[in-house]
């Protein structure tokens, strides 16, 4: 029939199998996806992860060797709600000045 009846729609045009330009014309994704016969999937609704949280600190390591959620969960014991964005230092600081 016509020299684009093998042709592969991209978004700078029609391309032959062997990747020659054979017509130069400008195209979305969405109308190189619908000539090239591609299905899009249906989205996927991402929800985002609950935050991490302890409960309770692990009694085996001292206050120095803990991360930050530990820190945290330490001063949620003591009625402290600690802000993890805060450097750990700050946060060894404010758990140092609940246990003096």
């Amino acid at each position: 029939m016509g020299y684009l009846d093998n042709a592969i729609a991209t978004t700078r045009g029609w391309v032959s199998p062997a990747g020659e330009l054979l017509k130069s014309q400008r195209m979305t994704q969405a109308q190189v996806d619908a000539h090239n016969g591609v299905s899009i999937p249906e989205e996927v609704e991402m929800k985002p992860e609950p935050a991490q949280q302890l409960n309770e600190a692990p009694a085996s390591k001292s206050i120095d060797d803990m991360n930050k959620l530990e820190l945290e969960s330490v001063g949620r014991q003591y009625g402290v709600e600690l802000d993890r964005r805060s450097s750990k230092s700050s946060l060894l600081g404010q758990i140092k000045t609940l246990l003096d």
